[in-house]
C-alpha cells in the first residue's frame, strides 16, 4: 500500500495546498458580490420589461446558462485580450489576468443570481409596491427599502446554491494560469507522482469550504425568520 498510496505525504501536503486557499476565497467573494449586484440589475430589468434592454438581458443569460463555464472562461481570458488588442491597446500583458478572471467569474454568477432574484422579487405581494407608490416612495425607494430587502430573504438559499458552484468553479481557473490549490497540487504531483494523495487534500478543502459555506448559509436563513418572528 506504500508504494501506491503515502498517508504520510497526503498529511505533509495539506498544509502547503491549505496556503493557496486565499485565491479561492478571493476569487468566490469578488464573482460573489458583483454578481449579486448584476443579477439584481437584471431582474429588475426584466422585470420591468425595459425595451431592448430586456432583450440583451435575456441573451445574457440565454448565452450563460447554456455555455460550459470553461468556455466563458477562455472566451475572456484569451479572447478578449486580442479584441482589446484590435482597439489599439497593445501593453495587454501589463493586465492581470486575475481580473480577467474576477469579470467572468462575477457575468457567469450574475446570470443565475438574475434569475433567483427575479422569481424571488416577483413572490414578493405586488399590493407592497402599489402601497408604497401611495405614501408617496418612488419605484425606486420601494425596491430598495421594501422589495428586495424581503426577496433576499426568500432567495438565501438559492443564493447559498450559487456560492457553493461559483466556489467549485474557481477550480478551473488554473487552466489560464493562475496559480491556485489545484495548479499547485498539479505541479506539486509532476514532481512527486504522488497525485491521488494531493488530489484527495484538494477534495477534502473544497469540501470543508462548501460545508462553511452551507454553515453561514442556514446561519443567515436562521436569523432572517427570527427576524421576522420578531417583527411579528
Amino acid at each position: 500500500m506504500g508504494s501506491y498510496f503515502s498517508f504520510d505525504y497526503m498529511i505533509k501536503s495539506f498544509p502547503i495546498l491549505l496556503s493557496y486557499i486565499d485565491v479561492t476565497i478571493i476569487v468566490t467573494i469578488v464573482a460573489e458580490i458583483f454578481g449579486i449586484l448584476i443579477g439584481c440589475v437584471v431582474a429588475l430589468i426584466r422585470i420591468n420589461k425595459i425595451k431592448v434592454l430586456n432583450q440583451i438581458c435575456f441573451f445574457y443569460i440565454s448565452f450563460i446558462r447554456g455555455t460550459p463555464f470553461l468556455v466563458q472562461l477562455y472566451l475572456v481570458c484569451f479572447g478578449l485580450p486580442q479584441l482589446i488588442q484590435g482597439f489599439g491597446y497593445q501593453d495587454i500583458r501589463s493586465i492581470p489576468v486575475l481580473l480577467f478572471v474576477f469579470f467572468i467569474m462575477a457575468v457567469h454568477s450574475g446570470a443565475y443570481i438574475a434569475e433567483i432574484m427575479r422569481s424571488s422579487i416577483l413572490a414578493v405581494d405586488k399590493g407592497q409596491l402599489e402601497a408604497a407608490h401611495s405614501v408617496g416612495m418612488s419605484s425606486y425607494q420601494a425596491y430598495i427599502r421594501i422589495i428586495l430587502p424581503q426577496a433576499f430573504s426568500m432567495a438565501i438559499p438559492a443564493i447559498g446554491n450559487n456560492v457553493i458552484g461559483t466556489l467549485k468553479s474557481t477550480s478551473l481557473i488554473f487552466n489560464v494560469g493562475i496559480v491556485d490549490m489545484l495548479r499547485k497540487a498539479e505541479l506539486m504531483g509532476s514532481y512527486s507522482y504522488r497525485h491521488l494523495e494531493l488530489y484527495i487534500d484538494v477534495a477534502i478543502i473544497y469540501v470543508l469550504l462548501c460545508f462553511a459555506v452551507q454553515a453561514v448559509t442556514r446561519f443567515i436563513e436562521r436569523r432572517t425568520i427570527l427576524g421576522k418572528e420578531v417583527a411579528l
